[in-house]
């Protein structure tokens, strides 16, 4: 027979470890981005860096919903795979990864990014409570298109659109980076793009 010669260990209050949340309260949404820009630009893009969402945001004269003090919305945020890669934005609104945004249609691409904006502040905790239970919220779309739905697991990930309560075209992601706290709201990072209806 083997043993242990070590002591019994003394009785303590487990506190699961939770990730601390990453704070720029000094920061809007618009101000961070622009911290977030790849070295080579749109000509050697980051995948994980934002480029292609702050071009998007100049072009469809969004700025100052990203830039409004005080605001306590939500911020999908996406990164610029969400763009760039096979099947996501530039390929699903120019039919085509080569082209630019651009390309586009800027009523489309304003509808892109205002599905990405909720009109409520989304914690993982507390707000997305039960683990597994969906959350509807309202996006800056009006109505039934901008319907979006959030969900944490019980490894406090949030899914977006992992639904049958949406329509039959919704897209779903899984986000990327929780928590990010700004002076007008709370990030969330994407490197896909979501949908409820096609845009």
């Amino acid at each position: 027979m083997t043993g242990c010669d070590l002591e019994v260990q003394k009785p303590y209050d487990f506190q699961p470890e939770v990730f601390p949340l990453a704070t720029f309260e000094n920061q809007t949404v618009w101000d961070w981005l622009q911290t977030q820009k790849s070295p080579g630009g749109l000509a050697a893009v980051d995948q994980y860096k934002f480029d292609f969402l702050i071009e998007a945001i100049e072009l469809t004269g969004l700025k100052e919903e990203f830039n409004r003090k005080g605001d306590k919305r939500t911020f999908l945020l996406l990164n610029n795979n969400a763009f760039d890669d096979a099947n996501e934005i530039l390929q699903t609104l120019t039919g085509s990864t080569k082209k630019t945004l651009k390309d586009a249609d800027v009523g489309r691409l304003k509808n892109v990014l205002l599905y990405h904006i909720v009109e409520e502040y989304i914690l993982q905790i507390p707000t997305l409570e039960v683990i597994n239970q969906e959350y509807m919220f309202q996006t800056l779309i009006s109505g039934e298109d901008g319907k979006i739905v959030l969900q944490r697991n019980d490894r406090y990930s949030i899914s977006v659109n992992n639904t049958t309560s949406l329509s039959t075209t919704v897209r779903s992601a899984n986000v990327r980076s929780h928590n990010f706290r700004f002076n007008n709201g709370i990030g969330h990072i994407l490197n896909d793009y979501v949908r409820n209806r096609p845009f």
